[in-house]
């Protein structure tokens, strides 16, 4: 029974995968999205050694250096000043730097994933240390909107951060969007939700965003936020799915009473496969064995839904399970998640 039970746990994350973007998946898809957006930036000059570059880079006017940085580019080192999604906002320090000496200074389209992840200084005066290339990258995409001065004033601190969102930029609302990125891929589960609800309140309403921000409440149990949120969703689904996989992965106490008005009418049978999940985490096989059923039931196309209902059938030693596990042989090929541990567990049963 144990080693069924953590096949479950192995297999949940796989099943979750489907409807929400965590792990690598996630970050794949984050690559492509970062690779889609446009950043403009101003290039200041290009030479192929490290100290000439960093020698050049002290050079700058010190009104331009807390947003001037390095950028590795194939095998040049290229010094470029402040970042933005529109040109026509760099183009008043062209001239500005005209007239400073930088005649050779233009405007280049770049992304937002090559600018965050060409970056080799944050510092006019010193090289970086590698571990900070990250967190530097967040610091490099003040607006060049503003002046010096005031992008100086902006803080890296979620709280601190300008939360008039009514009135922020699309560009600091993508610099929002980075450090919510970075801060939740490093498991800053807070400062990652500070960010999303931000972004959500400037009226940016990307589906992951959503998402993200469900299944952290869930972590926590927020459910009155999260239900805030899935309330104003024409097609909720996949937002409680999140929510309810947060809770349940952490083992919420509230978790069934929250959402059991939902988990009735969920038509795809995941609520009550996550259901099933809580109570036999919580140790009450007979619940966990009654949801796991409903869910077979509700949709017994569903490959995760055999298998835990075939799991939960495998542990009562009921003939059926071995049925329900060649049903699903049949229907996925051997890339398939479940494909292996589906296989060897009919081996196991002497078929």
């Amino acid at each position: 029974m144990i080693r069924l039970f953590l096949l479950l746990s192995f297999s949940l994350p796989l099943f979750a995968s489907d409807t929400l973007a965590f792990g690598q998946e996630q970050e794949k898809e984050q690559k492509q999205e970062s690779e889609k957006i446009p950043a403009y930036t101003i290039q200041l000059f290009s030479v192929s050694d490290t100290i000439a570059a960093d020698n050049l880079l002290k050079e700058i006017p010190k009104e331009f250096q807390s947003q001037t940085h390095l950028y590795r580019v194939g095998k040049y080192i290229a010094g470029r000043y402040s970042q933005s999604l529109s040109s026509s906002d760099l183009n008043p320090y062209i001239e500005e730097f005209h007239n400073a000496g930088y005649k050779d200074a233009y405007i280049i389209k770049s992304t937002l994933w090559h600018m965050k992840n060409g970056l080799i200084s944050d510092d006019a005066n010193t090289q970086p240390k590698e571990e900070n290339v990250e967190e530097n990258v967040v610091e490099s995409t003040q607006t060049s909107a503003q002046t010096p001065q005031e992008s100086q004033n902006i803080q890296d601190s979620p709280k601190n951060t300008n939360t008039n969102t009514n009135t922020i930029s699309s560009f600091e609302k993508s610099n929002i969007l980075l450090k919510a990125q970075s801060a939740y891929q490093k498991g800053n589960e807070s400062e990652a939700m500070i960010y999303y609800e931000m972004l959500l309140a400037s009226g940016y309403t990307n589906q992951k965003i959503k998402n993200n921000l469900c299944y952290l409440y869930g972590k926590r149990g927020a459910w009155f936020e999260a239900k805030t949120i899935i309330d104003k969703e024409r097609s909720y689904g996949k937002l409680l799915y999140a929510y309810a996989y947060g809770a349940v992965e952490t083992r919420q106490e509230n978790y069934y009473s929250d959402l059991s008005p939902y988990v009735m009418i969920d038509k795809s049978g995941s609520l009550m496969l996550l259901s099933g999940y809580y109570f036999e985490k919580n140790e009450d096989m007979q619940r966990a064995f009654s949801f796991y059923k409903m869910a077979y039931e509700k949709n017994p196309t569903d490959v995760y839904n055999i298998f835990s209902f075939a799991r939960a059938l495998d542990i009562q030693e009921d003939t059926k399970a071995l049925l329900l596990y060649k049903n699903i042989l049949s229907k996925v090929d051997n890339t398939h998640p479940l494909y292996a541990p589906t296989y060897k567990r009919i081996i196991e049963l002497g078929e």
